[in-house]
């Protein structure tokens, strides 16, 4: 009658395939040769098959040792594997990242706090979408991101979401501007000046109207566009002025003139999470690294001072 098999036998077994005899396979499990032999002959009596022969000083498989061996080698590798995958989980987390943001955000935010996360973590693997919000969210929902990162308004009921930096708007001109000189420039200092806006349902668009009809003045917007990285490019090209977001100013540096904005608009930055799964490890450690990036950035490391 067959007795059940334990892990020790069956380790050693293996070691002896891979080593060829068993003083080999006892150097390789760090103990003894005749412990060595006895589990292969306990394996061999409680299975009731003859596993090895010898052949020139050597154990030569049996083709149910052979078999036996194959069978041993699958299991052993799976479990292998699944050791692998625990300690990464246990170092990272799944080991890939799946984040969406709106381009402002992906130029704007994202290169730096990616190239800190990456130090920290440099195997993880990195998805990183650009999409309009409306997209964002509708990816999120069908479980195609991690997290998403947008300045627009997220009023999902199945998402977690938070608000995790404020910054105030900026007014960007061209060089040579007539308020090239100003520290701060006032709503009502561009009241003949070409404004250029995104689209009329973007709530930036939407605050900087509400500002225009507060003081009086016409929201007659020269340019409409769907991207502030736009605006930033047609300002800088001289055609006009615009208010963006602080994020997407700063990466045209060298470029533009960067002005803080009176009356103050805020932009927030919002991120979302699938509201029925908890965050893996490795976007815990994503977000403690962004968190830590915005908190390092305020009105001086997204303003840029005018060029005398």
């Amino acid at each position: 009658m067959t007795r059940p098999l334990n892990f020790q036998q069956i380790q050693a077994f293996r070691a002896v395939m891979q080593m060829g005899t068993t003083t080999g396979a006892a150097a390789v499990l760090n103990t003894t040769q005749p412990s060595i032999s006895r589990r292969l002959a306990e394996l061999q009596s409680f299975t009731g098959l003859k596993l090895f022969e010898m052949h020139h000083g050597r154990l030569r498989p049996t083709s149910e040792g052979q078999l036996l061996y194959k069978t041993v080698q699958k299991h052993l590798n799976g479990l292998e594997n699944i050791e692998s995958v625990v300690s990464i989980l246990r170092k990272s987390g799944t080991g890939a990242l799946r984040i969406g943001c709106t381009p402002t955000l992906g130029i704007g935010l994202l290169p730096h706090v990616i190239r800190e996360f990456r130090n920290r973590f440099p195997q993880t693997y990195l998805n990183v979408q650009t999409a309009g919000t409306p997209q964002l969210t509708d990816l999120l929902r069908q479980d195609l991101f991690d997290l998403i990162l947008t300045t627009g308004k997220l009023n999902e009921l199945d998402f977690e979401t938070e608000i995790i930096k404020t910054l105030p708007a900026v007014c960007v001109l061209p060089f040579g501007h007539r308020l090239e000189a100003a520290s701060t420039v006032h709503v009502e200092a561009l009241h003949d000046e070409r404004l250029l806006s995104l689209g009329e349902m973007d709530d930036l668009t939407i605050a900087i109207k509400a500002v225009l009809d507060a003081h009086h003045m016409p929201a007659d917007f020269a340019i409409q566009t769907t991207s502030s990285i736009t605006i930033c490019a047609l300002v800088s090209a001289g055609n006009g002025v615009g208010i963006v977001n602080p994020y997407v100013a700063s990466t045209f540096t060298g470029q533009l003139l960067v002005k803080s904005f009176e009356p103050t608009i805020h932009v927030p930055v919002r991120m979302a999470m699938p509201a029925h799964t908890a965050p893996s490890l490795l976007a815990r450690h994503f977000i403690e690294v962004l968190r830590s990036q915005l908190d390092a950035i305020g009105p001086s490391a997204v303003e840029v001072s005018p060029q005398q």
